[in-house]
């Protein structure tokens, strides 16, 4: 049978009442002498505390829901563990939930997680558009990452999706590249619409600069694909601008296969600035989002509550061999 409040306080000599003030740290004092039997007494007896009654009693479960969109992206990964080190850091454990870029799958992991009494939610939307109103109708403060737009009852960190789009474009511009490509991601995504928003806005202060815009999803398949279909339906662009990081892995096996060097047939940015764009061969210029940045304002957020607070960061181009420049790092 497992070990209950009342063994222990029967082994420490002391009430059952003494031995909630212990664990709980109050509301009334305890020798440290008697804190110290107690505590001996929980370790030899092996006591659990009842999270679930304790939950009941506090309104608490010290506990957050974290729902991504494609947790094999090493983009969502590193986000998934900065957050994690976060909420640790808070006293918070983390329930992570993979919606796979399904938005019934991530309807179904908000109404469970509102199930599991959360003490507050992180989203990155599939869509971008996930209604949560029956969220804040129930008081559990969200925040939404990366893909959501901003909306008046939802806190939201963001990542200046358009700027850097736009940086990505105009530094290879500035190497005096003219036919740029972007290898946008899907279009029902708002992470796209604002990438391929920096890039028009770029290529437009120079009328000599067409554009060659590709589709595909955020993945390694995508990427590899996007530059097939580049090479078969116009000429070789001189620069490629990818918009995650995976995407710029499949694109570099893709030109590989082709027999197309980095950066002497044609130089590559990806957007993401996840840690494997150092460990490619060449390694990749990237414009990096600040994760730890991110993670931090929205466990913030989610645990201080209230009003709705809106943040929006910028990266920082990160210099590599892929794009034609002598390597920063």
């Amino acid at each position: 049978m497992p070990v209950t409040r009342n063994d222990v306080a029967k082994a420490a000599g002391v009430s059952p009442g003494v031995v909630s003030y212990v664990l709980n740290s109050g509301p009334r004092p305890v020798s440290a002498d008697t804190r110290q039997r107690v505590l001996n007494a929980v370790e030899v007896l092996g006591y659990k505390r009842d999270g679930l009654a304790r939950s009941l009693k506090t309104g608490r479960t010290d506990t957050l829901g974290v729902i991504l969109p494609d947790a094999s992206n090493p983009f969502f990964a590193e986000l998934a563990r900065a957050i994690e080190g976060h909420a640790y850091s808070a006293g918070k454990s983390v329930l992570v939930c993979n919606s796979a870029d399904d938005t019934d799958r991530e309807r179904s992991y908000l109404s469970t997680l509102l199930e599991k009494r959360v003490d507050g939610i992180i989203l990155v939307s599939a869509s971008g558009e996930e209604d949560l109103t029956d969220v804040l109708s129930r008081g559990i403060p969200i925040v939404a990452m990366d893909r959501y737009r901003a909306h008046t009852g939802v806190s939201t960190v963001r990542f200046d999706n358009r700027h850097a789009g736009y940086t990505a474009t105009r530094h290879l511009m500035e190497h005096g590249y003219t036919r740029i490509a972007l290898i946008t991601g899907p279009g029902s995504v708002p992470v796209s619409d604002e990438r391929l928003q920096g890039y028009g806005e770029a290529l437009t202060q120079d009328p000599g600069h067409p554009s060659y815009i590709q589709g595909a999803p955020f993945t390694f398949a995508g990427g590899y694909e996007a530059i097939q279909t580049l090479l078969k339906h116009s000429s070789l662009p001189s620069g490629i601008i990818c918009s995650s990081d995976v995407q710029a892995v499949g694109a570099t096996a893709a030109l590989v296969e082709q027999g197309l060097l980095m950066p002497g047939d044609v130089a590559l940015v990806s957007i993401d600035g996840t840690a494997l764009t150092a460990f490619t061969n060449p390694s990749l210029t990237t414009m990096g989002q600040p994760i730890a940045q991110m993670a931090r304002l929205a466990i913030e957020a989610v645990l201080h509550g209230g009003t709705a607070t809106h943040a929006t960061l910028k990266g920082q181009l990160t210099i590599r061999r892929s794009c034609g420049c002598a390597p920063h790092t």
